[in-house]
């Protein structure tokens, strides 16, 4: 096949590179990188401004075979929003791409399901979006998808708001397909920031989820977008991100990365471009819809030029050889992801309860984006969950290992507001103790409301008992309230449970 000499051309228009950024710096001079950048919305904001038509444009690509030419077109079909430069900017490590190359096969050919997910938080669950299933940067990708295959496209948008990707390590049986075939992972924002090079927390958790998802039944595509940190007053520096830590992660693994940080960064503070400044296009920490659409179009971009590159490399038999390698050992040694992991959520975890007093159990969220648990506020209110009972082959007894103690991973809320703290024992034949804390303490006035996970360790010392676990509110607090929330467990078989990395790395704003 012939080698592809392309050129994409765009009709685009011009931007002056002297242009004020809004108001969030007034000149190139004055910006000082290494501090947090002020962010102040204008006067006129509003959440539901919409993407600017006028500044839409699509690729044009010349000298290919007719045939090739006959067979991408399809794919460039599509009108981006970011500007030439800051969408080639954002494509980040594209690699060998073995497993997309499969994928985007796939999708020309056209010839069987193809099953697209997304993990992430609040951003990528589409918060923000004017109208969510139409506007938010996944369902603008899944329906770019369906439009340029025959292939049938089912999608599943699997992400949980206020979640770290460590959830998503023990949890993602309720967020992805088990036969997915391209998966994006979006939790930049969500993991926080933590540079250290060696045994880095995010990274070890983020490798443990890559590699559950890469070992699914259809040896699935992933690909990670990254966003930059940008929040109600303030935008954090250009390396506040895991993103830069991840880039050896995603190496190592030939998972392939678009980065919206580093295209939008330039048209803030290297081109400072109206209509895509940090205080036009996020609102709260969330993208809006010229966000979104940005992010869709990193994605979209990322497909078309693994598509092009299929008619430079074809796939050969090297490559399938390679293609089913089963997967190295940890980029880190023994961070192994959890051989099982069984994650109680929603009514799953409601049946667990056998002893309720002052607890409710009730949905602080909305039908599309449910926050189930049981809720106290006041003290001393108790609450029986029974995780064993004798004679069972059930979850606890299936996770007890030597000395008949296994690991648990409580689900509880931590916020801002006025929560309070609840002590942790076992009954019956278990021994357990642990004291939570609700309540997280921010700088710089960050206001979050977050899910985390409590490590327990249980030991059940007496299977002729049943193995109970209790919460007890307490009349103690670190702040003015006593609300306390539990929306989960998780029984998990590991040999490392560096993946619950602690909340503080992403909460330390």
């Amino acid at each position: 096949m012939a080698i592809v000499q392309s050129l994409l051309l765009i009709a685009g228009f011009c931007l002056q590179a002297n242009l004020l950024l809004g108001n969030i710096v007034s000149a190139h001079e004055n910006i000082d990188l290494p501090e947090s950048v002020p962010l102040v919305h204008p006067a006129n904001f509003s959440e539901t401004t919409p993407v600017n038509t006028s500044w839409l444009w699509r690729k044009s690509f010349y000298s290919l075979n007719p045939d090739v030419a006959k067979a991408l077109r399809p794919l460039f079909d599509y009108q981006f929003v970011l500007p030439e430069q800051s969408l080639r900017a954002g494509l980040g490590y594209v690699g060998a791409a073995r497993r997309l190359r499969k994928f985007v096969t796939d999708l020309l050919e056209g010839s069987r399901t193809l099953k697209i997910g997304v993990v992430g938080g609040s951003i990528s669950h589409g918060m923000i979006a004017s109208n969510r299933g139409v506007t938010d940067w996944f369902s603008i990708f899944v329906k770019w998808l369906t439009s340029v295959t025959k292939a049938e496209v089912k999608s599943l948008n699997g992400c949980r708001p206020a979640t770290p990707s460590s959830y998503m390590v023990f949890c993602m049986e309720h967020s992805v397909d088990p036969e997915v075939d391209l998966i994006v992972i979006e939790y930049s924002l969500n993991d926080g920031f933590d540079d250290s090079i060696a045994k880095n927390s995010i990274v070890m958790g983020k490798e443990q989820l890559v590699r559950r998802l890469m070992k699914l039944t259809n040896q699935p595509a992933v690909v990670f977008l990254q966003v930059p940190h940008v929040w109600p007053h303030y935008v954090h520096p250009f390396y506040y991100t895991p993103e830069d830590v991840e880039g050896a992660l995603v190496a190592y693994y030939d998972v392939q990365t678009v980065s919206l940080r580093t295209s939008m960064f330039l048209l803030n503070l290297h081109n400072p471009t109206p209509g895509f400044l940090w205080n036009e296009t996020y609102s709260n920490r969330h993208p809006m819809d010229t966000g979104h659409k940005a992010m869709a179009d990193l994605v979209i971009h990322l497909i078309q030029e693994v598509a092009v590159g299929l008619y430079t490399w074809p796939i050969s038999e090297e490559e399938v050889s390679w293609r089913k390698m089963p997967l190295p050992p940890p980029m880190h040694e023994g961070n192994y992801e959890p051989t099982s992991a069984t994650c109680l959520v929603v009514e799953a975890f409601a049946n667990l309860s056998i002893f309720s007093e002052g607890w409710q159990w009730i949905n602080e969220g909305t039908d599309t984006k449910p926050k189930w648990g049981f809720v106290s506020t006041i003290p001393g209110s108790e609450l029986i969950l029974r995780l064993g009972r004798p004679g069972v082959n059930g979850l606890a007894a299936a996770a007890v290992v030597k000395n008949a103690t296994f690991p648990l991973l409580m689900h509880y809320l931590g916020s801002y507001t006025s929560m309070g703290q609840a002590d942790v024992d076992c009954l019956g034949g278990c021994y357990c103790q642990a004291r939570l804390d609700g309540w997280m303490s921010l700088p710089n006035g960050v206001k979050a409301t977050v899910t985390r996970m409590a490590l327990i360790d249980v030991t059940w010392k007496n299977q002729s008992l049943p193995c109970d676990l209790r919460l007890t509110v307490l009349n103690e607090t670190s702040s003015d309230g006593h609300k306390f929330k539990v929306s989960g467990v998780v029984f998990a078989s590991t040999n490392s449970l560096t993946s619950s990395h602690p909340v503080s790395t992403w909460t330390d704003f």
